[in-house]
């Protein structure tokens, strides 16, 4: 009776430890489901966490790759612009050393125009020295031949005058000798008042030497 009543308080407690353990592993099972589905959703939101950084890194990278295309044309942009300021600048520069180039070439061409002037005035001014400079020599010889020609006339006026009275003496030393006929001495006192130039034959035939001898002392002295 004991034995049977140990059997039976063994099965109850093998039934009620069977009835725990069953227990247990459906509270383990339904633990175990609740971790796989736990697991499961983590996995999904990895899964989805990982699509969602991939797709942002894709995003992330389109935008790095749009970014970095927008540097490069506003590089590009910077590029041309600096290319085109470049290009106007040298066309700038080119423009100012043509005008300065035109105004070198002016400024040169006045110098010359100014230098052949200077020399033209310098021409002429040296022109009406000389001409000045001759018409002055040429003045001064005139004078000087004018006043050798005066001199010259007065020479042959003053010779002239001593032989007139070289003459007149021999004349009055003639008639003072008393030698002549009274028609011949009217004659010599008309030579002495210039009435007549010639003086009588027998007169100038005889007193023709003495007389020319006196004016060639006369024209020596």
């Amino acid at each position: 009776m004991e034995s049977t009543q140990k059997l039976d308080q063994k099965k109850d407690e093998l039934l009620e430890r069977k009835a725990r353990i069953e227990a247990r592993l459906e509270k383990a099972r339904e633990e175990a489901d609740k971790q796989k589905e736990l697991a499961l959703t983590k996995m999904q939101q990895e899964i989805e966490k990982l699509a969602l950084q991939r797709s942002k890194n894709e995003a992330q990278k389109e935008v790095e790759i749009a970014r970095i295309k927008a540097k490069q044309a506003l590089e590009l942009q910077k590029i041309e612009q600096a290319y085109k300021l470049k290009e106007l600048e040298l066309k700038k520069q080119k423009e100012l050393l043509e005008l300065q180039n035109q105004k070198i070439i002016a400024q040169k061409e006045l110098e010359l125009k100014k230098q052949f002037l200077l020399f033209s005035l310098i021409a002429l001014v040296i022109i009406l020295v000389v001409v000045l400079i001759v018409l002055y020599f040429y003045k001064k010889r005139k004078d000087k031949l004018i006043a050798y020609h005066d001199n010259l006339e007065k020479y042959f006026r003053l010779k002239e005058n001593e032989a007139k009275v070289a003459i007149a003496n021999k004349i009055i030393d003639t008639i003072a000798e008393g030698k002549l006929t009274p028609e011949q001495e009217q004659r010599l006192l008309g030579v002495l008042k210039g009435e007549t130039k010639e003086l009588p034959k027998e007169i100038e035939n005889k007193k023709e030497e003495p007389i020319e001898a006196e004016v060639e002392e006369k024209k020596d002295g």
